[in-house]
């Protein structure tokens, strides 16, 4: 059952680092010998439009108002983690650094980043409690992380193939009851194979998979750690409903979905649910607009429902990269300000423009601008409701040990069960070795 829901072109730039300065920029990256009046951000990533913007707008503005120059670097996320820990080995940790949200207790553990929280507290309260994901980027009750932008995880779907196959295309899917029942309709098999999905999930990788499992296990009314971040909880009963829900759309006679290992990820103009081999699909807003942005004739096609619900209503997302000061920096106080000329209303919602996401701002939600694309409407209406990964220390080898059992789950080789058993195994070892 389907009830009723309420540019230019993102390039994979061929870099692995790219440096940009600031029109008095002295050059140079991490251990180049950068003049030590010279404020140095490192961002993560390679999006030929965050890097425009933040050279061509951002930069120059912030030099402008504040007389500080600014050397930013580009660091290829793959690159990324062992960059700063080069540069923090080595005694060239940049003054500003970018990262997922995901790492923030590590750096925090590590004594490689500084509290915010006396900055945070000279700011105007209301200004403070404008930003929307600012407790996600709290580690042991200290703020750690600016988060620069929100993400999530929505069920998309084609609007023409709902209708063909007899369904409301105005009236998505709600519960894990009508998605599957609106899947069966929408699957379309030739020979004993699926050639068009009835809905698929985020299977780019193992870390993917475990975001997609993160979904389902939120709307269950899981959770992957408990309230106290010592006790791993993704193996309780509701964690074994959701990725056998998951494992019963791949795997099985009455299999829907296909697809497992395929590249999705801001696929664009080559997402299944452009290319017709998909109808339905669990997306971040990203992806979404690199598809708005390659293949605008199919994106009008493509409506977004609001999160689904087991239990409750919930999806995988929350806050996503964010900034941090580095306990190295010896321009901490210039950082701060850089970090919060960023979060500036205007500049928050240009950001967000050029990179996509949710607005960091819970005022720019009413923001005719950005409620008019809607690669980031339908996120933004969601965002009370997405839901992150808990920051702990070891989290990420904790996700790592998840994403493997979530990913022999879902190819048929382990029981649901079994394997979220093992996961939660392996990650309790590392919480006690903490």
């Amino acid at each position: 059952m389907i009830r009723k829901l309420r540019g230019a072109s993102r390039l994979a730039a061929a870099l692995v680092a790219v440096t940009v300065l600031s029109a008095c920029g002295t050059g140079g990256g991490a251990g180049s010998g950068a003049d030590a009046g010279t404020l140095r951000v490192w961002f993560p990533g390679n999006l030929s439009e965050e890097i425009a913007w933040v050279n061509e707008k951002l930069v120059p503005a912030f030099k402008a108002e504040h007389g500080v120059d600014v050397q930013v670097e580009f660091v290829d996320w793959a690159n990324l983690a062992t960059r700063l820990s080069t540069a923090f080995a080595g005694g060239t940790a940049p003054d500003v650094f970018g990262h997922g949200n995901a790492a923030a207790a590590g750096y925090a553990a590590n004594n490689r980043v500084i509290a915010l929280d006396e900055y945070l507290a000279k700011m105007p309260a209301d200004d403070v409690a404008d930003l929307t994901f600012l407790d996600q980027g709290k580690v042991n009750g200290k703020q750690v992380i600016m988060p620069l932008r929100g993400f999530g995880h929505l069920l998309a779907y084609r609007a023409d193939l709902v209708k063909e196959a007899g369904l409301d295309p105005d009236s998505p899917p709600r519960t894990w009851q009508e998605l599957r029942s609106a899947a069966d309709r929408l699957v379309v098999r030739k020979s004993g194979s699926i050639t068009r999905s009835g809905v698929i999930v985020p299977a780019d990788d193992p870390t993917s998979m475990s975001q997609a499992f993160g979904s389902f296990l939120f709307q269950a009314g899981g959770a992957f750690l408990d309230e106290s971040g010592t006790t791993i909880t993704w193996n309780s009963e509701a964690g074994k409903r959701a990725l056998g829900f998951l494992v019963d759309l791949y795997n099985g006679p009455q299999a829907v979905s296909t697809g497992l290992g395929e590249a999705t990820s801001g696929a664009g103009a080559q997402h299944p649910l452009v290319t017709g081999r998909a109808a339905m699909a669990v997306i971040t807003e990203a992806t979404l607009k690199s598809i708005h942005e390659q293949a605008p004739d199919v994106a009008a096609q493509i409506k977004v429902a609001p999160p689904l619900k087991d239990a409750v209503a919930a999806s995988f997302g929350g806050a996503g990269n964010g900034l941090f000061i580095s306990a190295d920096s010896k321009h901490k106080d210039q950082a701060w300000e850089f970090i919060e000329f960023l979060l500036k209303p205007a500049n928050a919602k240009a950001y967000v423009q050029a990179v996509g996401g949710i607005p960091a701002r819970a005022s720019l939600a009413s923001d005719p601008d950005l409620a008019a694309k809607p690669y980031i409407k339908p996120y933004m209406d969601a965002a009370s409701q997405f839901r992150g990964n808990p920051n702990v220390e070891t989290w990420t080898q904790q996700r790592d040990a998840l994403s493997a059992e979530i990913e022999a789950a879902l190819r048929g080789k382990a029981p649901a069960g079994e394997a979220l058993d093992r996961a939660a195994a392996k990650a309790t070892a590392l919480l006690k070795r903490n």
